[in-house]
């Protein structure tokens, strides 16, 4: 806002308010609008000659003082009054008398206008000894009315009046206000006798010099007001911004730490440091909220806080001022603990022994939760001193960190519950962002995958190069906002695949794709679960048909037996007859074992009882039926102990054990080898310690032993080597 009026001009309004209508002067500074606004005192500040106001503010004057004074030529008696009661000051003397008469002070009416008027230019067109001719040029974008006009001519009116001369006659030409291009004056004065004025030129120095010596001591005193004045000004803008500078570093501190001790001990530490107090503490309600415990101080030794930390007063009651400050949620201040009827064995007064102590509620969201507790242990008179209002907004600071320290906590609390439950999910997490990079993943998809580290690596490395566009469809889903899900083959990292569902929900940020979370579930024992299924299915159909098979052949073998045992009764023994018929016999009972096998393997029949029988018996029967697969490269080396005892089992079932194991060691050693086959007795404590799962009962036992030098199996196809069907040959191969 611009100033264009220098306040000796409101100061003319007011003493001459004060002359004429002092009990309504109070009227003149009531709502004086946004410029005054935190003036504390207007009168003062509009009498200052050092002052500037705005045109519209003296505008504003001029209005009120035509108002209280029921006179709306009010602005000329001001102008008027102000040269001849010499209200101008003494600058304004000096000029006045130092020209000597009002010609001399009329030629240099601008050049004194410019330093306490800015609204217009003063131009003097003609000049004589008793007259001259004024032109007031009003300057543009400056708020002027009539009453700035009249104040103008109330001064030139009474310019004379300095030297005891009459009032001039003024004679306004042409009027700005009424719609002239500017005010233009003639005025016309009484001259003065030269002898009187010999006179005066002689002793209008000294008395100016003397009114200016008086005015000097009296500005002196007023500079030496106003120099006291601006250095408490100063101290207290200091002390504010003390303030000012603790509160923005206590925000500092609320944001740099979330640990609670730790952020309410810096910023008790800056409170001290500005609010004339020797301790701080702060109180906080329960979780029950009936009891307040001090949890932090500053100022206070270690050991005597470690006797303080943790006591409690409960909020009902009645007699404690903590508790009554709480319930009440309004500040209160003690300046003299000793004028107060305070419990005097309190545990507090006794251990801090406070002069005097404030007491601040601190409240989240309109709810108080604690209490900030502040003293002076040595002298209580500073405590007047203290601003309630920086102890507020203080306690508000502590209400944000106690609020972001609880906030922090639970949120921390909360991301560990959740964290543990994702990283002991049993299905597999990961987050993706929009690029396709893993952000995260948990320790069941690491090992699923075989990484210790998943994070940083694009999905579409994990994925086998057959279902890249799944996992793309997927994706694209996801970016769509819509729910997706299905099933992948996944590549760990030593080259194995495996079958997985991928339920991904996608993440969204403003109705922006930012990234998929996506659960993994292994579907390998589902697979192997429905591998086994179809397979039972087809073995159930094969029994069905094996049924119907084997009934017939059956029939078939029973032709052949029978008449194979009537061809034997009609040959003699040595004959060559004789000899192929017991050829026949016996492929026959093969024939009808193998039967008996096939309906076991596919309908789970009852196969031959386990009898007694010779484990040398039945490993040379096996031989046997090995010597036309076996290749001329491959040695068969056998040592069945002498002297072991029958075993209970289905001979052809044990036959069938080692006929497999023997043709799967063939099949290990293409290029030739051997394969051993060792049986020796096994007493139940050897059996108990390497077969704990076999030896079920104490008695004699059969080991059977079958090595090869062979390609061997790695450690994963020896987990695997019980499962029904599993194999490591290609298709065709068995």
């Amino acid at each position: 806002m611009k100033k264009e009026i220098g306040c000796i001009n409101s100061c003319a309004v007011i003493r001459y308010i004060e002359n004429k209508a002092p009990d309504k002067l109070d009227q003149l500074f009531e709502n004086l609008g946004p410029e005054m606004a935190g003036i504390a005192d207007p009168k003062v500040f509009l009498s200052d000659f050092n002052n500037w106001i705005s045109s519209s503010l003296m505008v504003e004057l001029f209005r009120r003082a035509s108002r209280i004074l029921g006179d709306e030529n009010a602005a000329f008696h001001i102008g008027y009054d102000s040269v001849v009661n010499r209200d101008l000051g003494y600058i304004q003397n000096i000029f006045l008398y130092a020209f000597g008469n009002p010609s001399r002070v009329l030629k240099h009416i601008q050049r004194m206008n410019y330093h306490f008027n800015k609204t217009k230019k003063i131009s003097v067109v003609k000049s004589g000894r008793n007259n001259c001719i004024v032109r007031l040029k009003w300057l543009p974008d400056v708020e002027v009315t009539a009453d700035c006009c009249l104040m103008n001519k109330g001064i030139y009116q009474a310019v004379p009046r300095i030297w005891g001369l009459p009032s001039a006659k003024l004679n306004e030409t042409s009027c700005f206000f009424k719609g002239g291009d500017y005010c233009e004056y003639h005025i016309k004065w009484k001259n003065r006798r030269p002898l009187r004025d010999f006179f005066r030129s002689l002793f209008t120095p000294w008395e100016v010099a003397r009114e200016s010596i008086a005015e000097l001591e009296r500005d002196k005193e007023v500079l030496r007001d106003k120099y006291n004045h601006i250095h408490q000004l100063n101290l207290d803008l200091q002390h504010k911004v003390d303030q000012l500078t603790s509160l923005e570093e206590s925000s500092t501190a609320i944001l740099s730490t979330l640990e609670l001790e730790k952020l309410l001990d810096l910023i008790l530490k800056k409170l001290l440091s500005v609010a004339k107090l020797d301790r701080a503490g702060i109180f906080l309600l329960n979780e029950g909220r009936d009891h307040l415990v001090l949890i932090h101080a500053v100022g206070v030794e270690d050991r005597l806080f470690a006797d303080l930390k943790g006591y409690q007063i409960p909020l009902a009651k009645m007699d404690n001022i903590i508790a009554r400050t709480v319930r009440n949620q309004k500040l209160v201040v003690v300046r003299d603990v000793d004028s107060l009827p305070l419990n005097r064995q309190n545990l507090l007064l006794r251990k801090l022994n406070p002069k005097a102590f404030i007491l601040v509620p601190i409240t989240v969201k309109g709810k108080v939760v604690g209490i900030m507790v502040g003293d002076n242990k040595e002298n209580g008179n500073t405590m007047a001193d203290i601003d309630q209002n920086f102890l507020a907004s203080f306690a508000n600071h502590i209400a944000m960190a106690l609020e972001n320290a609880t906030l922090y906590k639970k949120l921390e609390d909360s991301e560990a519950r959740y964290r543990e439950m994702v990283e002991n999910a049993n299905e597999g997490i990961l987050v993706v962002d929009k690029d396709g990079t893993i952000e995260y993943s948990n320790k069941c998809l690491g090992d699923m995958l075989e990484y210790d580290e998943l994070n940083g690596i694009p999905i579409y490395n994990l994925v086998d190069e057959r279902d890249k566009k799944a996992l793309l469809r997927l994706l694209l889903k996801n970016m769509e906002g819509v729910v997706a899900k299905d099933e992948i083959i996944l590549q760990t990292k030593s080259g194995e695949h495996i079958n997985v569902l991928l339920s991904s929900v996608p993440i969204l940020s403003e109705d922006r794709f930012e990234g998929c979370l996506s659960m993994v579930t292994d579907l390998t024992e589902k697979k192997q679960m429905e591998s086994r299924l179809l397979q039972a299915q087809k073995l159930e159909a094969i029994g069905t048909m094996a049924g119907g098979i084997a009934h017939d052949f059956n029939n078939i073998l029973t032709g052949i037996l029978g008449y194979t045992m009537l061809l034997k009764q009609k040959s003699d023994v040595d004959s060559d007859v004789r000899r192929y018929a017991d050829i026949i016999e016996k492929s026959g009972e093969r024939a009808a074992d193998l039967v008996r096998k096939l309906l076991a393997f596919s309908r789970d029949s009852k196969v031959g009882e386990a009898r007694g029988s010779k484990v040398k018996a039945v490993v040379q029967d096996a031989m046997e039926l090995l010597q036309s697969s076996m290749p001329k490269n491959i040695d068969m080396d056998i040592s069945i102990r002498t002297g072991l005892p029958l075993i209970e089992c289905d001979p052809t079932q044990l036959q069938q054990v080692i006929l497999n194991m023997c043709i799967n060691a063939r099949d290990a050693m293409p290029d030739g080898g051997r394969i051993r086959i060792e049986a020796e007795e096994a007493g139940f404590d050897q059996m108990s310690l390497e077969y704990s799962e076999l030896a079920a009962q104490n008695g004699r036992y059969v080991c059977i032993r079958i090595s090869d030098t062979g390609t061997g199996m790695d450690s994963r196809t020896k987990e695997r080597i019980f499962d029904p069907f599993f194999t490591t040959k290609e298709v065709g191969k068995g």
